[in-house]
């Protein structure tokens, strides 16, 4: 190719205007447009394809499927079944230790009245010892109820003089108790009634093991509740046989007179307090009472 005559004047180019430079642009950008659009378009149609060749199952594998949900649904309902029996087996053994722990807590508050009946009963009222006092001779020991052996102590004192003319005796062993001084201030040694600690506290440890003495009672929970009406009836049934049979093994006893509220507790509550009272004041007071506060006293125990 032949190169340019330099002696020719160069040829002067056109500048390109703004109006042209966003016409060109424009039409990039919608032919970019364009071919994203037959892109999506394309895809779209593959997609619609995809699905129709999709939807076309056979039969054969609709009947598969189905025998796989009616295999699942077996297996559900048998799975179900095992979990009711468990569930009921459950109840059951609840129920059969709901009546044991029952059982036993009647056993425990029969053998605690039991206990008092034989060694903590007062000999002289013949009910279960209120505030256990004995009697001050070292050759007695003998206890007995508070307020009982301060109404035998006072039936002894005479109402005219208001003093002991003969000695007073244990009612059980006939041994003299110390003979109470006329004069005052006298000595606490002289004082005829000890107390005794460990009775207390053993007797208002049983007599209250009576008060606490209650059936165990099982609560039915939302689980529980799920089972049938006739399954309810049976296990009621089961518990009344249970209930039956621990009654028909265990002595009658008034077991519920004993609880909290309950007359025997009651009055035992009242005999405790009244023979505290009485006696903390007799203590308090034995050095300076004279005769006339001694028959106050026994008009007050009503011997």
């Amino acid at each position: 190719t032949a190169s340019a005559d330099p002696r020719e004047p160069p040829v002067k180019r056109r500048k390109t205007t703004k109006k042209e430079i966003s016409v060109a642009e424009s039409l990039s950008c919608a032919t970019e447009c364009g071919e994203r659009s037959n892109v999506t378009t394309g895809r779209s149609v593959l997609s619609k394809s995809n699905l129709r060749r999709s939807s076309r199952t056979t039969a054969s594998e609709l009947n598969k499927r189905e025998d796989i949900l009616i295999s699942r649904e077996e297996e559900c309902r048998l799975r179900a079944q095992q979990l009711d029996e468990r569930m009921q087996n459950l109840l059951d053994r609840e129920d059969e230790a709901t009546a044991k722990l029952s059982q036993l807590a009647k056993k425990e508050a029969q053998d605690a009245l039991t206990q008092l009946e034989e060694h903590f009963t007062c000999a002289l009222c013949y009910e279960i010892m209120a505030y256990p006092y004995t009697l001050n001779p070292g050759q007695c020991g003998h206890t007995f109820c508070a307020i009982c052996i301060l109404k035998w102590f006072f039936s002894r004192l005479h109402r005219v003089c208001g003093g002991w003319h003969e000695a007073v005796d244990c009612p059980i062993c006939r041994s003299v108790l110390i003979i109470t001084p006329d004069r005052v201030p006298r000595s606490i040694f002289s004082f005829p009634f000890v107390p005794n600690r460990v009775a207390t506290a053993v007797v208002g440890s049983l007599v209250e093991k009576l008060a606490r003495s209650s059936p165990v009672v099982k609560q039915e929970d939302s689980e529980a509740m799920r089972i049938s009406e006739s399954e309810r009836e049976g296990r009621k049934r089961k518990r009344e046989v249970a209930k039956l049979e621990v009654d028909d093994c265990s002595p009658e006893v008034d077991l519920d007179a004993w609880k909290e509220g309950g007359s025997m507790r009651t009055e035992w509550v009242k005999r405790d307090s009244d023979g505290k009272r009485e006696m903390d004041q007799l203590i308090k007071s034995w050095s300076t009472l004279g005769s006339n506060d001694f028959l106050l006293l026994k008009t007050r125990l009503e011997v």
